[in-house]
C-alpha cells in the first residue's frame, strides 16, 4: 500500500471556505485576577463582549463571539431582547453564586440537633413543609424559562442555572430538617398549592420574574430572616441562614434586572402592575387559606403553644408583615416605581401573603 503525501492528507481534511463568515478574535488574553482566577465579566472582550440589544438570528447554541456557520439552524429562542433578561451586575452575581455554594449534607451540624419540646418541633416541621413547597416553585419557574432565553445572553442563563441548584439544595435541607428530629413532614394546604400553581402558570418571563425575584423572594428573604431569629436551636437557624444568603442573590438579580428594564422601557411598569393585580385577584378568589403555617410561626415566635405565648407570637408575626410591606416599597421605588404605585403593589402582594400563610 502506497503512502499518501502530505499534500494529499491535507486535501482530504480541507476546511470549508470561511472567507464570508468573518474572522475570529486573535491575540486577546483574559488575565486571571490575583486570588480569584478568570472572572466571567472579564470575558466580555472583543466579539465576546458585544452584547446585542436583540440576539442575532442564526446563532444557535454558539457562545457569543464565536464565528458561526451561516448554515446554522434557527433554534427558535423566544426571549431574544436584552432588556427582557439583562442585569448589569449579572456576571458578579454568577461569581457570587459559585462561591456561595454549600452542602446540605455536610455543612449542617446534624449531629448537634437537640431534642425539642413537641410543640416547637411540630411547628418547625410545619414551616419546613411549607418552605419546601415554595422552593420547588422557585426551582421550577426559572427552569421553565431557561431554554427560552437566547444563549447570547449567556450570563443570565448561567445565573439562572445556579438559582435552580440553590433552590434544589433548599428543598433538600428543609426536607432533611423535617425528618431529622422526630417531627416529620406536616400539613399541606390546597390554598397554598393553588397560590403556587398560579405563579408557575406564568408564561411571560417579565411577569414571572417580577412576581418571583422581586415580590416573592424579597418577601421570602424577610421570612427566612425572621425564622432564623426565632428558631428554637442553632442547627435549625443555620438552615434558614444559609438559604437566606442564597435568596439574597436571586433578589439582587431581580432588583438590578428590573431597574435596567424599566430604564430601557418605562412602559413595562404598567404590565408589571397588571401582573400583580391579576395574581392577587386569583389569590383572593381561592378558598381554604391555610392556618397551619401562621400558627406554627406564632408558636415559634412566642416560644411555645400556651395562649400567652401564642399572643406574643402573633404580635411578632404582625410586625413581620409590616416589615415585609415596607421593604417591598423600598425595593419597588429603587427600581423605578413611584411611591404611590409601590405602596399599592406591595399592599396587593401582602394580601396574598397573608391569605396563603
Amino acid at each position: 500500500m502506497s503512502k499518501k503525501t502530505n499534500g494529499e492528507n491535507e486535501k482530504s481534511f480541507a476546511l470549508p471556505n470561511t472567507s464570508h463568515w468573518g474572522e475570529p478574535d486573535s491575540g486577546i488574553r483574559v488575565e486571571p485576577v490575583s486570588g480569584r482566577g478568570i472572572l466571567l465579566n472579564h470575558c466580555q472582550v472583543g466579539k465576546a463582549g458585544l452584547i446585542p440589544d436583540i440576539a442575532l438570528q442564526g446563532h444557535g447554541l454558539a457562545q457569543r463571539g464565536s464565528i458561526v456557520d451561516p448554515g446554522t439552524p434557527d433554534f427558535g429562542f423566544e426571549i431574544r431582547e436584552k432588556k427582557l433578561v439583562w442585569a448589569d451586575n449579572i456576571g458578579e452575581l454568577y461569581e457570587q453564586s459559585k462561591a456561595g455554594q454549600w452542602d446540605a449534607t455536610t455543612d449542617i451540624p446534624w449531629d448537634q440537633l437537640p431534642v425539642l419540646p413537641a410543640d416547637l418541633e411540630q411547628a418547625v416541621c410545619q414551616i419546613m413543609t411549607f418552605l419546601i413547597q415554595n422552593e420547588y416553585l422557585a426551582m421550577y419557574l426559572p427552569a421553565k424559562f431557561m431554554n427560552r432565553i437566547d444563549p447570547q445572553f449567556s450570563e443570565v442563563v448561567l445565573f439562572l442555572a445556579t438559582q435552580v441548584m440553590d433552590e434544589a439544595r433548599h428543598a433538600e435541607v428543609f426536607t432533611k430538617r423535617a425528618l431529622a428530629n422526630g417531627g416529620g413532614l406536616q400539613y399541606v394546604s390546597a390554598a397554598t398549592e393553588w397560590s403556587l400553581r398560579s405563579l408557575l402558570a406564568q408564561d411571560n418571563y417579565s411577569n414571572g420574574s417580577f412576581l418571583m425575584h422581586v415580590l416573592g423572594e424579597g418577601t421570602f428573604m424577610e421570612l427566612l430572616m425572621f425564622l432564623e431569629h426565632i428558631a428554637p436551636d442553632p442547627v435549625t437557624a443555620k438552615t434558614f441562614k444559609l438559604a437566606r444568603q442564597d435568596e439574597g442573590r436571586h433578589v439582587a438579580y431581580g432588583i438590578s434586572h428590573f431597574a435596567y428594564h424599566i430604564e430601557e422601557d418605562p412602559s413595562i411598569r404598567e404590565t408589571l402592575v397588571r401582573a400583580a393585580e391579576e395574581r392577587t385577584m386569583f389569590l383572593q378568589q381561592a378558598s381554604g387559606s391555610s392556618p397551619f403555617v401562621l400558627r406554627a410561626m406564632m408558636v415559634l415566635a412566642g416560644g411555645g403553644s400556651h395562649p400567652e405565648q401564642i399572643a406574643k407570637g402573633q404580635d411578632l408575626v404582625i410586625g413581620l408583615y409590616e416589615e415585609m410591606h415596607q421593604k417591598r416599597i423600598r425595593e419597588l421605588t429603587s427600581i423605578g416605581f413611584d411611591r404611590q404605585t409601590a405602596e399599592r403593589i406591595s399592599a396587593l402582594h401582602g394580601t396574598g401573603v397573608r391569605n396563603f400563610m
